[in-house]
């Protein structure tokens, strides 16, 4: 496109080296518009569709999309280690980097090896079921892992965040006192809750419509989903 076609604005090219006409979904795409500012056709529409449709559609598993889905998932649990460090009453996986370093390597790799381990569980004891692959079916916990992480940033989000502006001014040396914006714990505590059961809840509708299998067949995968958001509720809120 560009002036060379009679329309259109003279770009540096797709900084992703890409072409709209060969994507078949956005997992490349910077959201740039550099296509939309250099195409000479008129042809730049505005359509709505479900959010996520492609997961059960046009979408083509990665194993290290997964693989990173899992470990951010663990990476929530590793930043509540001294709430579950606590809870346990083992103080020393925090006082000693062994024990320490273990315990973050199974808080990481727990989420993704309890969710394999009961695909692979449910798979046997229905050999009949042809379902789809577990790459596939993973995606379907993603709901739960934004709004997980989100809920563990609320607390910075909504507390510490409001205090930027006299923390910058007071590091300067421009003053010691500026406007401050912090919420009441009660109100971050609740949007806290409602993110982890909204979570939990479209993952549940999103396993059911990736995996397309009877609810009984999927009910150990759903009731990892319940138990997470338990155990995240009870660190986090």
């Amino acid at each position: 496109g560009g002036p060379a076609k009679g329309e259109g604005q003279a770009t540096g090219g797709c900084p992703v080296y890409s072409h709209p006409a060969q994507l078949t979904d956005n997992r490349n795409c910077v959201l740039c518009m550099t296509c939309l500012k250099a195409c000479p056709h008129r042809s730049v529409e505005f359509n709505l569709r479900p959010p996520g449709i492609e997961l059960w559609t046009t979408h083509q598993p990665m194993g290290h999309e997964v693989a990173l889905l899992f470990l951010l998932w663990g990476a929530v649990l590793v930043h509540r280690l001294p709430e579950i460090a606590e809870r346990l009453q083992l103080p020393q996986l925090l006082a000693r980097f062994d024990y320490h370093a273990l315990a973050t390597v199974v808080l990481l790799a727990a989420p993704g090896g309890v969710a394999w381990g009961l695909y692979q569980l449910n798979r046997l004891g229905n050999p009949c079921l042809q379902g789809r692959p577990f790459v596939q079916v993973a995606y379907g916990w993603l709901p739960m892992v934004l709004l997980s992480s989100l809920a563990h940033y609320l607390t910075l989000g909504l507390t510490e965040a409001g205090r930027i502006i006299p923390v910058t001014l007071a590091t300067f040396g421009l003053a010691t006192a500026g406007p401050i914006w912090v919420a009441h714990p009660a109100v971050i505590a609740f949007l806290q809750a409602v993110s982890l059961l909204l979570g939990a809840l479209l993952s549940i509708l999103l396993i059911q419509r990736i995996a397309q299998q009877p609810w009984l067949r999927l009910l150990p995968l759903h009731g990892m989903t319940v138990g997470m958001t338990v155990c995240l509720y009870q660190l986090i809120v």
